[in-house]
This record gives structure tokens, sequence and C-alpha cells, in this order.
């Protein structure tokens, strides 16, 4: 999308604090915080009762993962059909924008929007304050069908099975196998194994990794040193360059991440590998993916466990309930900020249960992923 742009005059307000805090510094005349704003939140408890039609709607967003920024776009393009409202816009979107681009009658604010636009919109809304995203960090939310029942919206019907197109060259299948956390992340046993049967049976098999994201080198390095001649993409930064590059590939392969909600906007083929969440919740009704989720019990937990990120213990352990033998009440908060220390273990060294778990599965995973992906050729 195209960068926001200020003028010399205008006071503006954003919903980030840390836009606020890092770049505006404290210049409350040219920006505030919305907190600051006279601006009165719609309660919850209104939103299925609310008169929207013909009325200027604003939606404030929650921080940018990528996940659920795809759930929202898909939850406005029913909220505008079954409300009818006059005009809806977002904002807060910052790093997720792409998601929305292009989307028909959807003004979209990534950072700040000025103080007196704020005076044309009949009301405003704050989606974080979503009841099931108070437990995130230990169950993910289905956001898309959670919204349509706060908004009293009817759920459209689940997707088709997408089918895989074939053309007269080899089948293209790329495998993101990167999450934003290394109990998410494929481990390398599983890259190679599809890249070995799939390569092996003539398809173009493309790696997609990220250098800015913290796990990419250290995937990469293990994945070279174990077969050289591999072939990878890096240079898909964006949400825009990786719808991009999801177009270019019959069939993707993808861990628990943002770019496996990002097929659900094209209903692209492929296939999405969980560990410690559930796929089923995270699928929700779109059926573009084949769900595979790891089997993994122990005494402390079994998969899906709910787990979003590592966690650490009051006296600094870091792990999750089965790789520390505790239970969730010990984990009283998340690993924060990049450690490349921890990566190198959790993503290598000792993965986490379930992981070790899903390694241990690679052949079985990729004849299943060869299976569904060759009986949804048309």
């Amino acid at each position: 999308m195209v960068p926001q742009q200020g003028q010399k005059g205008i006071a503006y307000v954003t919903a980030s604090d840390n836009f606020h805090r890092q770049v505006v510094r404290g210049q409350t005349a040219v920006m505030r915080e919305l907190g600051h704003v006279k601006i009165q939140n719609l309660k919850v408890d209104r939103w299925r009762r609310y008169p929207y039609k013909g009325r200027s709607v604003l939606f404030l967003l929650p921080p940018p993962a990528i996940g659920e920024h795809v759930a929202i776009r898909l939850f406005l393009d029913v909220f505008m059909t079954q409300a009818r409202p006059k005009e809806v816009a977002v904002l807060g979107s910052d790093a997720a924008s792409d998601v929305y681009a292009g989307m028909p009658g959807l003004a979209v604010y990534p950072a700040w929007m000025a103080h007196d636009d704020l005076k044309r919109f009949s009301v405003a809304i704050d989606l974080n304050d979503v009841p099931a995203r108070r437990e995130i960090e230990f169950w993910p939310v289905d956001m898309e069908a959670t919204l349509y029942e706060l908004f009293g919206l009817l759920a459209p019907e689940p997707t088709p099975l997408a089918p895989v197109s074939v053309g007269d060259g080899p089948l293209r299948i790329g495998i993101l196998p990167l999450a934003s956390s290394p109990i998410r992340t494929l481990p390398p046993a599983v890259i190679l194994g599809l890249n070995k049967l799939l390569g092996g049976e003539g398809m173009e098999v493309r790696i997609v990794l990220n250098p800015q994201q913290n796990q990419s080198k250290t995937l990469r390095s293990a994945l070279d040193a174990a077969v050289p001649d591999l072939r990878y993409t890096e240079d898909t930064r964006s949400v825009a360059e990786l719808l991009a590059l999801m177009r270019e590939v019959d069939y993707a392969v993808f861990a628990d991440s943002g770019p496996a909600h990002l097929s659900k906007l094209e209903q692209r083929p492929g296939a999405a590998i969980f560990t410690s969440a559930p796929s089923d919740l995270l699928l929700g009704g779109h059926r573009n993916l084949h769900p595979i989720q790891v089997q993994y019990g122990g005494n402390f937990c079994t998969a899906p466990c709910g787990l979003a990120k590592l966690r650490q213990t009051a006296e600094g352990r870091v792990g999750c309930m089965a790789s520390l033998e505790v239970g969730r009440e010990s984990l009283p908060s998340a690993v924060s900020g990049p450690d490349e220390n921890l990566i190198q273990r959790f993503q290598l060294e000792t993965p986490v249960p379930c992981v070790t778990a899903l390694a241990s599965a690679a052949v079985g995973i990729a004849m299943d992923i060869r299976a569904n992906l060759l009986g949804r050729r048309r």
C-alpha cells in the first residue's frame, strides 16, 4: 500500500502507543494517542444490536499479527454486505496493511488519521476488546467466527476444496516453514523429507525464507549442511510479496503461521502443519489447506496445548509444559525479543517434544501431503 503522508498544521491521532512513543516522541501538538482523545468505543455487548445501516463505522485494529488481520478482512467483507454501513474505515493496520489492499469501500489508516476525521464516524469499535483475546497466549482464537457471532452476522458456508491446477511444466511447490516461534516452525527433517519425496518425482520445490526473521538464518544453515543444492526464495519481506509468491506456486506447505492464513484470501491450495495450536480452530471453515496435526501426548500436556510461544518460569527456565515438566500455571510469562541462543537450542538442538514428534513423523507427513496434492489435481 502507499505509505501515509501527513500535512503540516494538522493534528493527528494514532492507535499505536509504540508509534507514538518511538516516532512522534510526545509531540502532542502533532499527534496524540487515541486514548487521550474524546472518542467513546462501542461496548462489546452492543456490537450485535447497534444500527450500522447508513452510518460511518471506524474499527480500531489489534497489533499486526497477520492471521488476525486476515480474519478481520474476511469478517469485514461479510459485515459490509449484511450490515450495510455508509462507510467503513480501519485504523492501526501497520505492517498488515497489505491484507486490506484493494478491498472496495474500505478506508485504511495504517498508523494515524487526522483528528478532525474522527468526527465523521458514527461509532468506533475496538477489536482489541474481543473477550476471547484475553487468553490468546494460552489458546488461539478463531477470530473470524468469533466476530460473526459477536456482530450477529450469518457466517459464510465452508469453502470448497481448492483444486491444484496442472499446467504443461512441473508442479511448483512452495515450502514456507517459518513461524514466529520455534515451537511452530517446521523442523529441518520435515522440510528435507518433503523436498526429497516431491522433488524426486520431478516437482519444482522451493523453500521460502525471510532473512528479516530471526529463525531464518539458523534454519538455512541446518538445511544447507544436510543438502547443499536446495532451492530458496528469500525476498518475500511484505504481505504483498507473500501473496504474489503464493500465486506463483501450484501448492504450498505452511507452518502454523501468518502465510498459512493469507492463503485463505485467495483460497490457494496447500497443506498446513500444526504443533501446539489446534488446526480445526485456526483453519475454521476454509478448506483450501489440508490440515496435519502432530500427534503427541505426555504427562504434562497433549498436543495441541494452545501455546503460541515459548514461555518461562519465575526462575527464568524457558520451554513449554512438556519440556520443563510443569503445569501451565508455572509458566507466567512468554519469552520476548529475539535470542539467537534460544533459537539455536529450540530449533535444532533440543526442540520441544511436540516438534520432536513432528520431526520423527517426517516421512509419513511427506507421504500424506503427496497424496493430498495428487488427489486435488485438475
